[in-house]
């Protein structure tokens, strides 16, 4: 039986703009087992990068967690204070890969630096120690000319380099759980693939666990065992990655399996109409206003979360049990 590592509880998020209140989360439930590669899939807006920084406890003003548990290893981290987060858990136990590593990166220390730095904050660890660790996680990302790289400054890098330099960082403390914010944005194909191989490879290694987050559906079928499809702030569809991809229960995950080019498909099928403008989000199911199958409940409750197959949840008036 696989143990289970993180669960997000009825999470809810709120910005206060001077628009008015985005609700970026609605509700949001999540599990993630120990030694999982979990995908997080949604457009852009979804709120698919909320939910990592919540993770770590980290929405910044003007947003709001309004609702909720984080367990992580059976600690609710919103309740526990800053400094313990930031000593016990950020950076240490949980570690995030930025969407940009060069913007992430410092840009006046050099690579090698940076990473000796986060050995010496999390681990009792000597500068020369340190350093040597350095290298060694270096040559582990495939990283070609370590000690030279480690010289280098992130503006000196290739996008592929400098995203290989941060999962080096990240890993360098062997954390429980690595968030990976869109770690493929920017970058080529071939560079996408050799990314993507490296943290496969690496999750084994380390015998760690991965949340990856991306809008990229083909990214997922690549790497990921479980998948999560976000749309506008709610989780309408979890599943193992060949349930999600050979038989999409809800309306949404299907129209962005059909948006993906395909042999057998000769024209792209588009989802109708657009993501809503969440400080005055549709009632209901957030989706009905572009779902061909809406139904007047639709627009009056939201759709409860039910096991539809085995491990395959889904949240949908279209299946039996809702009312």
């Amino acid at each position: 039986m696989q143990e289970l590592l993180l669960e997000v509880k009825d999470l809810e998020i709120n910005f206060y703009t001077y628009r008015g209140v985005v609700r970026a989360l609605n509700g949001v439930n999540l599990r993630i087992n120990k030694g999982e590669f979990f995908g997080l899939v949604g457009e852009t807006g979804c709120g698919k990068s909320v939910t990592a920084s919540a993770i770590l406890n980290l929405v910044q003003n003007p947003g709001r967690i309004e609702k909720g548990e984080i367990i992580f290893k059976g600690i609710d981290i919103l309740k526990m204070s800053k400094e313990e987060i930031r000593k016990d858990i950020r950076g240490k136990e949980i570690t995030m890969i930025m969407q940009y590593p060069i913007a992430a990166l410092n840009p006046v220390i050099n690579n090698g630096e940076q990473i000796s730095e986060a050995l010496i904050a999390n681990i009792d660890i000597t500068k020369n120690e340190a350093e040597k660790r350095t290298i060694e996680l270096l040559k582990e990302v495939n990283i070609p000319e370590p000690e030279k790289i480690a010289r280098q400054y992130p503006h000196q890098l290739s996008g592929g380099m400098a995203q290989r330099v941060m999962i080096a960082m990240m890993l360098s403390t062997k954390p429980s759980l690595l968030i990976a914010d869109e770690p493929t944005t920017a970058l080529d194909v071939s560079i996408q693939a050799q990314v993507l191989n490296l943290l496969k490879d690496l999750v084994v290694k380390y015998n760690t666990t991965i949340l990856l987050i991306t809008h990229d559906l083909s990214v997922v079928a690549e790497t990921c065992e479980r998948v999560g499809v976000m749309y506008a702030g709610d989780m309408v569809e979890i599943g193992e990655l060949k349930h999600i991809i050979d038989n999409p229960k809800h309306p949404y995950t299907r129209g962005l399996i059909n948006a993906i080019p395909s042999e057998k498909r000769t024209k792209l099928q588009e989802i109708k109409g657009s993501v809503p403008d969440l400080v005055n989000p549709p009632s209901g199911c957030r989706f009905h206003p572009r779902c061909t199958f809406a139904k007047s409940v639709c627009k009056q409750k939201k759709p409860q979360m039910l096991e539809v197959e085995k491990n395959h949840l889904v949240s949908c008036y279209l299946y039996d049990g809702q009312k």
